[in-house]
């Protein structure tokens, strides 16, 4: 048996074989209230399972010990290209090992907030029909502690869907069993700036229209939906998700008098009664829930055509005044054309490279800015979430926010399950899995997370160490920042770039934390 190990920011595909460098112990650093993760990989020139992966021998208690630590399978997802590439991750008790087979089993610590900084050992025992293998493990826990998420600097955002059909009936106990192992991901991933589709929930709850100028907005599943995720995932900022058709859109959704939805021109008189009873009866309804203060309103995604868009701003001005309005931005001339108007940039990142200076002027005036990423930009040059990209990518992502001061990170597709000829996990599809940072795991109803997902949670976590280290050395947490990125398309690709970036952060958050 061919037995190593490799960090968790490195690829390890089917046909991986080991290194003269990579070592057989397992050494993973963290942060208190962080996680930390690594891979150990198994080779073998005939068939084998893999019947057990277990934990034993903690030397200390500051992880809380086994059961703060964790495995996952690495899954593959293959393509017509034939290379199978490493995405889903598995937590099946038992797996099936080809010959000649290159199998990763991440390895998960996490670490509790009140831990004792120093070194924890413990092996991870694997059992297997060619023999057991045990592997040494330590985790290097530094004396620095992470921000919750909801006092976090950095703002994640993924555009969610919760309405996902086959997860069960909205407002059923299956839907809410769903929304159990859907909102445990998000508090994990950090997702503290939440997506809310509210015309489904108001639709839910018999909403209506009642006269030329009234509607009655029921909240009641409104609330009931709040209630149940903001219970399990910490947040900064309710984003009320876009409304006006996108892109060239002119028409926004109207609940009509039986309940139904239709879409009227914004030019109607219409549209505009409902705007505002809809903008202003969100804010009178957040208001009352005394949480005014987290909501924020996307007005059209991806405006081309920003008349719509300003249209629907004034009217925010003035039925919810005080509310953050925001929005993706998927062209420079429109985001040119909302100055004035746009309280919080989110220019797709691409667009940002183009304008960077308009949009960092912005920022200096007052404004919010944020990137997002959609499908594009696809050149292999930018940093991007594609499954045929190295996941790390996803991790770099919050290093080159940092080093271009932006604030927060917003991401279409976290559970967006179709299998398009652009999105999906086919073989056809053109940004392959950009809508599959989970996946739907339809036996247990649950989802699973992608080795995308723990990057993710791994850039997160450095942003957050890299403002802590800023408040008192701010030239050596941009020395440290810039190592491995200056921007999206200015980055050091190598694995072992970013592990020693990690570890200098770690000891330099430490250092600041004294």
């Amino acid at each position: 048996m061919y037995l190593f190990c490799k960090s968790s920011a490195e690829s390890v595909y089917t046909n991986t074989r080991e290194s003269r460098t990579d070592p057989h112990r397992l050494s993973l650093h963290g942060c208190r209230g962080g996680m930390c993760a690594g891979q150990i990989v198994l080779r073998e020139h005939a068939d084998f399972v893999i019947s057990s992966v277990s934990f034993s021998d903690f030397s200390a208690p500051f992880i809380c010990g086994e059961g703060s630590v964790r495995y996952l399978y690495q899954d593959t997802v293959t393509y017509n290209d034939g290379v199978p590439y490493p995405d889903k991750l598995s937590d099946a008790k038992s797996r099936e090992v080809k010959a000649e087979y290159t199998q990763s089993i991440w390895i998960i610590a996490d670490i509790d907030r009140d831990a004792v900084a120093g070194l924890c050992r413990f092996n991870a025992v694997i059992d297997t029909t060619a023999g057991v293998f045990t592997v040494p493990c330590t985790v290097r826990v530094y004396g620095v502690t992470l921000p919750d998420a909801d006092e976090g600097e950095f703002c994640l955002e993924y555009f969610l869907n919760p309405f996902y059909e086959e997860a069960g009936e909205i407002g059923s106990a299956k839907w809410y069993a769903f929304l159990e192992s859907y909102a445990g991901s998000l508090s994990y991933l950090r997702n503290n700036s939440f997506d809310v589709c509210f015309m489904p929930l108001l639709t839910h709850a018999k909403s209506k229209r009642v006269s030329e100028t009234e509607w009655d907005l029921d909240f009641s599943f409104v609330d009931e939906y709040l209630d149940f995720m903001l219970e399990r995932v910490p947040v900064k900022h309710i984003s009320a998700r876009s409304v006006i058709a996108s892109v060239f859109g002119k028409t926004i959704p109207v609940i009509d008098y039986d309940g139904s939805v239709k879409n009227v021109e914004y030019t109607e008189k219409d549209a505009e009664l409902w705007a505002y009873a809809y903008f202003g009866g969100l804010y009178r309804h957040f208001k009352e829930r005394g949480q005014l203060g987290l909501l924020q309103f996307r007005l059209q995604d991806e405006p081309h055509y920003t008349e719509a868009w300003k249209w629907a701003r004034e009217i925010c001005r003035k039925a919810a005044p005080g509310v953050v309005c925001g929005e993706p931005i998927d062209e420079h001339p429109s985001g040119l054309g909302l100055e004035g108007y746009c309280d919080q940039f989110i220019p797709r990142i691409n667009v940002y490279e183009e304008g960077a200076d308009y949009y960092d002027r912005r920022k200096k005036a007052g404004d919010q800015l944020w990137v997002y990423s959609c499908c594009f930009p696809e050149e292999a040059w930018f940093l991007n979430k594609f499954i045929d990209q190295p996941h790390r990518y996803s991790r770099m992502m919050s290093w080159a926010c940092y080093a271009r001061g932006i604030d927060g990170f917003l991401h279409w597709g976290y559970n967006y399950w179709s299998e398009t000829s652009l999105y999906g996990t086919s073989p056809a599809a053109r940004f392959k899995g950009d809508g599959f940072i989970v996946y739907y795991d339809k036996e247990n109803n649950r989802v699973t997370p992608s080795n995308r997902y723990f990057a993710t949670l791994e850039g997160i976590t450095e942003y957050e160490l890299l403002k802590i280290v800023e408040k008192k050395d701010p030239a050596l947490a941009r020395s440290i920042c810039l190592s491995v990125a200056r921007s999206f398309t200015d980055f050091d690709g190598d694995p072992a770039v970013l592990d020693s970036a990690k570890i200098k952060l770690l000891a330099a958050a430490e250092a600041c934390s004294l």
